[in-house]
């Protein structure tokens, strides 16, 4: 063969060279963030539960009644209906109230100021904005790997 002719088959052979080096490069990026993202969301969730714990678990779980109502289902649900739960005050079962992630919010920060007379006037109020967020991500996810039912 031509010298030429091997230079242009050697040139393309590092052309696919360096192509497959970047292939691999990109997907080892992509595997690194992944992982970063898996990490970050992992750290986030044991975050939520801890604050869901803390803040609520003493009365609260998400598949069961405990000495406050379950809250399996709780976002979209009119407040003070859960059938067989029956300790709500009628303050809260008469304030119209249908759960949103922002009413969450709103209640646990000050329940006695969102609904006064409630029972949970004395409960521990969530006054970060951030443990807020945080409580009714736990929520929202329906994770009842903390759960505290007999």
């Amino acid at each position: 063969l031509s010298s030429n002719v091997r230079r242009r088959r050697n040139a393309h052979r590092r052309g696919d060279d360096q192509r497959t080096n970047m292939k691999h490069l990109i997907a080892l990026v992509v595997c690194l963030l992944g992982s970063s993202v898996y990490a970050q969301s992992k750290a986030e969730l044991l975050k939520d539960q801890n604050l869901f714990r803390v803040n609520c678990g003493a009365c609260h779980s998400i598949g069961c009644n405990r000495n406050g109502p379950k809250l399996e289902g709780v976002i979209g649900r009119k407040a003070g209906t859960v059938a067989d739960f029956k300790y709500y005050s009628s303050e809260l079962k008469g304030s119209g109230i249908v759960w949103s992630d922002k009413a969450v919010e709103e209640y646990i920060a000050d329940p006695a100021k969102m609904v006064p007379g409630t029972s949970m006037a004395g409960a521990l109020r969530v006054v970060s904005a951030t443990e807020r967020q945080g409580v009714v991500a736990h929520v929202r996810r329906q994770d009842k790997s903390i759960d505290l039912c007999m």
